[in-house]
């Protein structure tokens, strides 16, 4: 079974339904279907199946989704891309990747044609939305072909994702993972977002290219519709939510807080949500207590990796709301949720590969269908994170009794100041809930006395003021003086990745300049 078993399911059942709409079109089930089948018969007859990469380089529209799809009905592998990435990064992925086939949106031409020139394995360019210079317009492509499926069957073990890791700590990584996983995050997000009344409206504001698109392919199966949004717009997400009657949305924190922080949010009308889902870095627990307010009982939690799956926790708008309002519960709002039906095993284990008893503090580690089967080209990094049975997800944390996943930070990220390891994570949620921080990042500095000293750098919410001393005081009178940032830094925009996450490898690099190393 493939994943496009499920859509075609589904367009037998509603072939009228709207699939995509917003930025770039509206496509029902049925035209969709037609499309995709003959992308997949083109490619096929081009000899562009049997593993052959490709890449789709646009804003989020219902063409590239198409594309994405009708690609992997021919058999060929999807290497995600991000119009967000600097020119140099996506030209990395594509020449390291091999990738054969790309398509872009009129709107991305130079880099397309900066692409085409750099990256010698390109054989075929097309444009998705108009006849162009670098290649035929896709209609036109295919025209000739027939909207029949074509006769193949991709076999479950067969590659058909290269996924780019974000590269927050470093330049990224290719992955590489089967039919099997592609298929089981699906079906994922199918258990975990329940749709048994009306069909949902999923509002696709991150990258379709990486988690926005496994969550908008997660509603295909109830015959939901997808609303592409190109340009990230605070403004837009409000106007969407009313107009479209979204129920379903996926925002990193960074895009919560920024929706928390906007005037129009009190008087926005959030009746349709049913899920605002937050996952690609972790939360502030009085984020959520406010979110939970302001959106209502909506809020709901999932982590997940490139390398490992997407979701492997989640965590209900009910309990969310429920450790919100419950202070007897108010310590799982730090928790990413409980492993998910797709997971055959997770825990934090120790540096033996022993799983560790319930809030000990070890190595978060997992087993299961939806694991990457290695890095590409790279046996030494992928040797790295599969020991003793395990997939090692680089995430330090713990499991409680009740099977909850508290993640307190990445490996990477710990500081180690005067002999003692300091969490980030921890330092950041205490932060955040100052009232006028909209996000904080906590890093480590070299210091003559402690090898490395606490240092928060904060973004404050629009209009905002705080002082240095003003924080560090807040932030001492609720974790004491050891954890708390011996200094503060303020950023009008804290640096991001293309996804929304915070570059911390940015924020270190103006500190450590001069310095042996980067870590003291």
């Amino acid at each position: 079974m493939h994943f496009y078993d499920l859509f075609y399911e589904s367009a037998r059942n509603h072939p009228q339904r709207l699939l995509f709409t917003g930025d770039g079109g509206d496509f029902s089930y049925g035209d969709a279907r037609s499309r995709l089948n003959r992308i997949a018969r083109q490619m096929l007859a081009e000899g562009l199946g049997n593993e052959t990469r490709f890449a789709v380089l646009s804003p989020n529209c219902g063409r590239a989704m198409i594309s994405i799809m009708g690609c992997l009905r021919a058999g060929a592998v999807w290497c995600t891309l991000n119009l967000r990435n600097t020119p140099a990064d996506n030209i990395q992925i594509l020449s390291s990747g091999g990738c054969t086939v790309l398509y872009y949106h009129s709107s991305a031409e130079a880099l397309a044609q900066d692409i085409q020139s750099q990256v010698p394995t390109i054989r075929r360019v097309v444009c998705l939305d108009a006849a162009g210079p670098l290649g035929p317009f896709l209609d036109d492509w295919v025209a000739a072909q027939p909207e029949t499926a074509p006769d193949l069957r991709v076999d479950e073990s067969t590659l058909v994702f290269q996924g780019a890791t974000g590269g927050t700590t470093g330049a990224p990584k290719l992955t590489l993972s089967d039919s099997r996983a592609l298929l089981t995050v699906v079906q994922g997000w199918s258990m975990c977002l329940h749709f048994d009344d009306t069909p949902p409206v999923n509002l696709a504001v991150a990258p379709i290219t990486h988690a926005a698109g496994m969550v908008a392919l997660g509603q295909i199966p109830f015959g939901g519709t997808i609303v592409m949004m190109g340009t990230p717009s605070v403004d837009y997400i409000l106007d969407a939510i009313e107009k479209r009657r979204i129920s379903v949305l996926y925002l990193p924190p960074t895009l919560i807080y920024a929706l928390l922080a906007h005037p129009r949010a009190a008087s926005t009308d959030f009746s349709s949500l049913r899920y605002l889902l937050s996952a690609g870095a972790p939360i502030s627990p009085d984020k959520v207590v406010e979110a939970v307010k302001v959106f209502g009982p909506v809020l709901c939690q999932a982590f997940g990796q490139t390398e490992g799956g997407f979701p492997l926790t989640f965590m209900s708008p009910a309990e969310t709301a429920a450790a919100a309002r419950d202070p007897a519960l108010r310590r799982r709002l730090l928790s990413c949720g409980r492993p998910t039906p797709i997971v055959e095993a997770m825990d934090c284990i120790d540096e033996a590969g022993h799983a560790l008893p319930a809030d000990e503090t070890g190595e978060l580690a997992l087993r299961g269908p939806m694991i990457m089967r290695a890095y590409l080209n790279d046996p030494k990094a992928t040797s790295e994170i599969q020991k003793a049975g395990w997939h090692l997800t680089g995430d330090i944390g713990c499991r409680d009794a009740d099977g909850y996943i508290y993640i307190t930070d990445r490996k990477r990220d710990m500081v180690v100041s005067g002999g003692f390891n300091i969490f980030p994570f921890e330092i950041e949620a205490v932060m955040n809930a100052h009232p006028a921080v909209q996000e904080c990042a906590v890093i480590g500095v070299p210091d003559a006395k402690w090898g490395e000293a606490v240092k928060a750098v904060v973004q404050l919410k629009p209009g905002a003021t705080a002082s240095e001393a003003e924080l560090i005081a807040y932030c001492k009178e609720r974790i004491g003086s050891m954890k708390t940032p011996k200094s503060v830094d303020f950023e009008a925009n804290l640096p991001r990745s293309p996804v929304g996450k915070v570059l911390k490898r940015e924020l270190r690099k103006r500190y450590w300049v001069g310095q042996e190393r980067g870590v003291s």
